[in-house]
């Protein structure tokens, strides 16, 4: 007898066990039915409340307003406004820092205070100078 007929029946088995534990799946009917499963279920449903309350609470907010209001006078604003505000937080961030540093442990270093001051001073030096740096922006740009 050959090996291969003597080792057939083990082929046909592995094979019947093969297709019993990896049937022919409809995917895309899988899927959709994974999908309803979760739209149904408890935990998508008080998600979706909870996203709906932000939303609600999200267009009656204070917030909302001023940060629309804030978006609706920056693109009023013009491009030398916007390099001087730019500046000009530039010099509140190092300020922030060098204030920062009077509080925290010495132990860092004493040179500690460079790096806030240089920013500090270029972000006043482009608030000082917005006018000629937009031109320049805006002839880069044009």
């Amino acid at each position: 007898m050959s090996r291969r007929r003597v080792f057939a029946w083990w082929v046909f088995a592995e094979g019947a066990a093969a297709s019993l534990a990896s049937p022919r799946t409809d995917v895309s009917t899988a899927d959709a039915g994974v999908g309803t499963a979760i739209r149904a279920s408890r935990l998508f449903a008080s998600a979706e409340r909870i996203a709906d309350a932000a939303e609600t609470a999200w267009h009656a907010s204070v917030v909302r307003r001023l940060v629309n209001q804030a978006v609706s006078e920056w693109r009023e604003c013009s491009p030398a406004a916007h390099v001087r505000a730019i500046g000009a937080c530039a010099v509140v961030a190092a300020a922030t820092a060098l204030v920062l540093q009077i509080v925290e442990s010495p132990l860092d270093g004493p040179l500690r205070w460079i790096l806030p001051v240089c920013v500090g001073l270029l972000g006043a030096s482009v608030a000082a100078a917005a006018d000629p740096i937009a031109r320049a922006w805006e002839d880069k740009r044009t």
